[in-house]
């Protein structure tokens, strides 16, 4: 059993090097196993196929991710649906993405991963569905807020707008900074800029501009 689990953990280590180096479709299953000495039989024994190779080694980090994140966006659409509550909870925003920013960091090499080489497989489409994700909740929060100011419409575009935006800045922080301190540095800055633009941008007046 302990050669076993030792087996895999060499198999999950190769494949991640080959992924990082080559990309998913390019990654050979027998340079795999070479690297480890073992046969294809051997990967076999402990993976489906290549995809399920390449999911054991981003699966768990990218759905502790979404638990993260949902949670936060269930917690928003409890607390954070009026103007008020809204500017009062910075400290709650702060406190999310410092959780994000460690958790991004912890499994760094996995998110780039994913970011970078995972086309051919699909988790190549989570970015998309983490968008999506915080869109919902976005969109909820704003028609909550409406709710609270007469004469104000959401502006939908710039709901879509401040949802991709807000995703992409966090994967250019993780594609472009290495340092897990130096990145939630620049994260307190970037959440104080999304608050702001969010309170400008998010809630026109019903006679104001289309949406």
């Amino acid at each position: 059993m302990k050669a076993d689990k030792e087996t895999k953990e060499k198999l999950l280590a190769s494949a991640k090097a080959e992924f990082m180096e080559k990309g998913y479709n390019k990654t050979s299953m027998r340079k795999v196993c070479s690297n480890v000495g073992v046969t294809t039989g051997a990967l076999y024994f402990f993976f489906n196929d290549k995809e399920d190779l390449f999911a054991s080694i981003v699966e768990k980090p990218l759905r502790e991710l979404m638990e993260l994140l949902q949670a936060h966006y269930e917690e928003d659409k409890q607390f954070l649906s009026t103007v008020e509550t809204f500017e009062s909870q910075a400290g709650d925003h702060d406190e999310i993405a410092r959780l994000l920013i460690h958790h991004l960091y912890a499994y760094y090499d996995i998110f780039i991963l994913l970011l970078t080489k995972a086309q051919g497989t699909h988790f190549e489409n989570s970015v998309d569905e983490i968008v999506d994700m915080t869109d919902a909740s976005f969109m909820a929060m704003a028609e909550g807020m409406m709710q609270q100011c007469p004469g104000m419409k959401v502006n939908s575009y710039m709901v879509h707008w401040m949802a991709h935006m807000s995703v992409d800045a966090f994967i250019h922080l993780l594609t472009h900074e290495p340092d897990e301190q130096r990145a939630l540095q620049h994260t307190q800055k970037i959440i104080d800029y999304i608050t702001k633009g969010w309170m400008e941008m998010i809630l026109i007046p019903m006679d104001g501009e289309k949406n």
